[in-house]
Formats: structure tokens, sequence, C-alpha cells
């Protein structure tokens, strides 16, 4: 299964510091490693996160 953080700017993780190098995405990323056989894409939208640090 394709995980996609949404790019789009409508949920935390484009706006966060940490983006691509977070620790809660890679643990959703791993979750997601069993299905990765799968071709279908899943699109991730984080609204609010423990952990968002702002870009500045």
């Amino acid at each position: 299964m394709d995980i996609v953080i949404n790019p789009r700017g409508n949920g935390a993780c484009p706006l966060c510091n940490q983006n691509d190098v977070c620790r809660i995405q890679g643990t959703l990323f791993k979750a997601m490693e069993e299905f990765s056989a799968k071709d279908d894409p899943m699109e991730v939208v984080v609204y609010s996160c423990p952990q968002f640090q702002e870009k500045l």
C-alpha cells in the first residue's frame, strides 16, 4: 500500500517542521509495510498532532 501524506496543505503535516522526519509518520509507514504488495494508494491527512512544530 502506497501511503501519501497529503501535500495540498489542508492538514498539519505539510505545515510542520518535522514533515518527512516525524516519528508518527514513520510509525504509520512501518505499520503499512505488510500491505506493500497491494497497489492501492492511501492518502493520509493529519489535522491535529501532539508533535506539531510550525514551519517558519
